[in-house]
This record gives structure tokens, sequence and C-alpha cells, in this order.
């Protein structure tokens, strides 16, 4: 006997097809919100902020760092969040966009087709600009703990190189945690392979400096921002654990090139 997959379809009166609509709308954008690296309290207003103009009442929702699910009388839906990048103009930009459905000043098209524009929305700093930022941190970072100018050159240059290495894997949709690993590893080997030829005599500083372009700092702001909330107390207690693992992971990188090299 051959297996068969019966799909069981559900039909909807016009009114439940148009509040299942605006609740994929909603869900939509506190996605975009939660992907580029928003606060869980930011993408519920955003969701909110779209059911209301919506003029639909009645929605039930269950934020989790892994998923967000949407429960109303005649929709169900389960959405993954998926991985979790750093676009902040992307969220400023969807909680403006809810704000104006909102108002009730979008008709459906319109915010279909925002929602498009929103979702290609790229970075307003490209691969390059990144790279400079992460090696200056790198570098004005390695002075905090009394490093010399080679621990300066040296964060520079790893921290730079790692930042683009970074970036390759995150255009490849890679999870958090092996690209920190992987990163990590990169700038780690690179200032214990000058530090090895003598060019800075100061190693916590200059390793901390190298990778410090890691360190969760996103992750743990909007960590506190959701515990904050109290709605979003569990949520906030996952992102601060998953910092507290990346900085583990972050350990593990320099300790892995540290006892290779050093």
């Amino acid at each position: 006997m051959h297996d068969m997959t019966v799909d069981l379809i559900l039909e909807r009166t016009p009114a439940e097809t148009d509040i299942a609509r605006s609740i994929d709308a909603a869900l939509d954008t506190a996605l975009l919100v939660m992907r580029s690296g928003g606060s869980t309290t930011t993408a519920e207003q955003c969701f909110t902020n779209m059911l209301s103009g919506a003029h639909t009442e009645g929605v039930s929702t269950v934020w989790r760092l892994d998923f967000v699910a949407a429960v109303h009388a005649s929709a169900n839906f389960v959405r993954p969040v998926g991985p979790i990048g750093v676009n902040l103009a992307r969220v400023a930009s969807a909680a403006a966009f809810s704000q104006r459905v909102r108002r009730g000043k979008m008709t459906t098209g319109e915010i279909e087709a925002e929602l498009e524009r929103l979702k290609d929305l790229p970075s307003p700093y490209n691969r390059w600009t990144g790279m400079a930022a992460a090696a200056a941190a790198g570098a004005c970072f390695s002075q905090l703990p009394g490093g010399d100018w080679g621990s300066l050159a040296i964060a520079l240059v790893a921290a730079g190189a790692g930042h683009f290495v970074r970036s390759l894997l995150q255009a490849k949709t890679m999870a958090a945690a092996p690209v920190t690993l992987i990163s990590g590893l990169a700038s780690t080997l690179i200032a214990c392979t000058a530090l090895r030829f003598g060019l800075s005599e100061v190693e916590p500083a200059t390793l901390i400096a190298s990778v410090i372009y890691l360190v969760p700092g996103l992750p743990l702001i909007n960590g506190f921002i959701d515990m904050v909330s109290h709605r979003h107390l569990l949520v906030g207690v996952e992102r601060i654990a998953n910092a507290a693992y990346l900085f583990l992971v972050l350990a593990i990188a320099i300790a892995i090139a540290r006892t290779v090299l050093l």
C-alpha cells in the first residue's frame, strides 16, 4: 500500500481571510524586527500596531527566541525566528512602518509592497566599513588594559581580518556559535602568531582586543530590555544565556589559538 498524504483545507469566510492576512503581515513585521537585532518588546509593539491598523482583535501570542506563535479563533500561525543578525536601520524602518499602518494610512497592497521592500533592505554599512570599524575598535580597546604600540597594530589587523571572515560566514546564514568560533580562531591565530614573533609583550590585552568585535553586546542589551518588560522575561533569559554561551565559545577560540601557537 502506498503512503498517502492528505491535506485538510479549511475554507474561510472573506472576513476570516482578512483576519488571517492581517495576522500574517503583523507576524512578518515582528519577525523582521527580531531577525534584524531588535528586542522582543519592539517586535511585539510592531505586531500590536499592525493589528490595530487592521482592526483585528482577540489574537494571543507566544514569544520565544526560536519561534513566534499567534492564535486567533479563525487562524493559527507558528513562525520560526531563524538566524538573528544586526540591521538596526531595518528595525527602525519596520517600527515606523507599523506606526503608519496603525494610523490607517496604508492600503493592503501598499502594506504587502512595503513588507517586501523591508525584507530586502540592506544594511547601511558595507563589509569594508564593518571591517574598518572592527579594526578600529580592536586597536583602541588594546590600549585600555595597558597594551603597547605592538598590541595596537596586532589588534588592528587581527580584528579587521576576523570581521571579514565573519561577514563571509554570515552571508551563508550560519548560526552564531560556529561563526563566533571560526571568526575568533581567525583573529586569535593572527594575534598569537604576531605575539610569538615578539611584536608585542602584552599578551592579555592583545588577545582580548583582537576579538572584542565578537562580544555579543546587542543580545545582552536586548536580553535586559526583555527582562525589564516582565512580559518577555523568559525570552530575556534566553538571550542572556545565549550571550553567555557565545562568551564561552569565544574563550574556547582564544584557548585553542594560544595552546597551538604560544
